[in-house]
């Protein structure tokens, strides 16, 4: 059995939710000793950089200037597809979504949110090359029931064309190191990712503003999703939430693994996800958790999490000041593990085989 990956996400993403998924996916094939490869001529991303290189056909350069970046964009999509068919594999997994493509193999692509769909009401630059995707793959994995149905919900497909597969949350590298400077003896809210408008992010700055337990014991740190923008600061200063309670970090799983383990709560306000990876990092971290109240995330925690309505400060405040200064232990450890031994990146990675074999066969 021969396994084509493509190069989308990896050129599109240097670190990322989706990257990850495949890499764990990667690293657990090659336990297996399946016959995979990932046709990359030109990536960014880092996780890669921990495969084997006969996994990979393609090398790994760094940011570019936009004008650059868009013509290896377009060398990257002709060789990757000249590539692939030049390898013969059994089948394709997609790892983005093409606009311009002809049906060459048997195919799966996986959806990972229908956020787009919902929040758009015109056909955009995702839409268009994800319902084309849709159209030639011969089946589609979807990574939470949640997903699926929203999927079912605006395409016309045949529900047995698709298959519902869990991410795993057991990714984080094991070792620990120590925490840059600038986070000695503080206490701060986590927040991990990008700050897009459905991520509902603003919220948790308006409660943190208007909790004066919040607002003087706390700082917020940002996992990733860029310095802030000028808006962000201009509301910011609407707020007069002081700029250095705020603290941006970039960089890899080591550090994100230890700003879990070392936060007072990890907080995901989104007012819509596909499923929720970062929910699974605080979990494997036994980091409490404070998250909007949403299906896909009651799916995925149930009952271990504190919930709040998303679009209400006061419910937010509520959640997180019982989290943080109540002397309740609110981690849950036999709830936790409960969840651990659920998502796993092996047993993800044993539902996609499965399902590829039976595809192929």
């Amino acid at each position: 059995m021969k396994i084509a990956y493509d190069y989308k996400i990896f050129w599109n993403q240097k670190y990322g939710g989706i990257s990850r998924y495949f890499t764990n996916l990667f690293k657990n094939l090659n336990e297996q000793k399946i016959d995979y490869k990932v046709f990359a001529p030109y990536y960014k991303n880092q996780y890669l950089l921990d495969l084997p290189n006969e996994n990979i056909d393609g090398a790994h350069i760094g940011d570019s200037i936009p004008f650059i970046s868009n013509i290896i964009k377009l060398y990257n999509e002709s060789i990757s597809a000249r590539n692939i068919k030049k390898w013969k594999p059994d089948l394709i997994h997609y790892t983005y979504y093409y606009d311009k493509i002809k049906k060459q193999n048997t195919s799966i692509v996986t959806v990972y949110d229908l956020i787009h769909e919902i929040t758009s009401s015109k056909i955009n630059k995702v839409i268009k090359p994800k319902k084309k995707m849709l159209d030639i793959a011969d089946h589609i994995i979807c990574i939470s029931k949640n997903t699926k149905n929203d999927l079912l919900n605006f395409y016309d497909i045949d529900e047995k064309k698709v298959s519902v597969i869990y991410l795993g949350g057991n990714h984080l590298e094991k070792k620990l190191s120590k925490l840059p400077e600038k986070f000695n003896n503080k206490s701060y809210i986590l927040y991990v990712g990008s700050r897009e408008k459905y991520k509902n992010f603003e919220i948790l700055l308006k409660g943190f503003s208007k909790s004066k337990k919040l607002s003087t014991s706390l700082d917020i740190v940002l996992f990733g999703g860029g310095k802030l923008t000028k808006k962000e600061k201009a509301l910011l200063s609407d707020l007069k939430i002081n700029e250095n309670k705020i603290i941006q970090v970039d960089g890899d799983e080591t550090i994100l693994k230890n700003l879990y383990k070392a936060a007072k709560v990890f907080v995901f306000p989104s007012l819509y996800e596909g499923f929720g990876l970062p929910l699974l990092e605080s979990v494997e971290n036994d980091c409490p958790i404070v998250c909007s109240d949403i299906p896909v995330f009651r799916e995925i925690l149930n009952d271990s999490a504190f919930y709040f309505k998303p679009d209400s400060c006061e419910s937010l405040i509520v959640s997180l000041e019982k989290v943080v200064f109540s002397s309740d232990d609110f981690l849950t450890k036999k709830k936790y593990d409960l969840l651990k031994g659920k998502f796993t990146w092996e047993e993800c990675s044993a539902n996609t085989l499965d399902l590829y074999k039976k595809i192929i066969n």
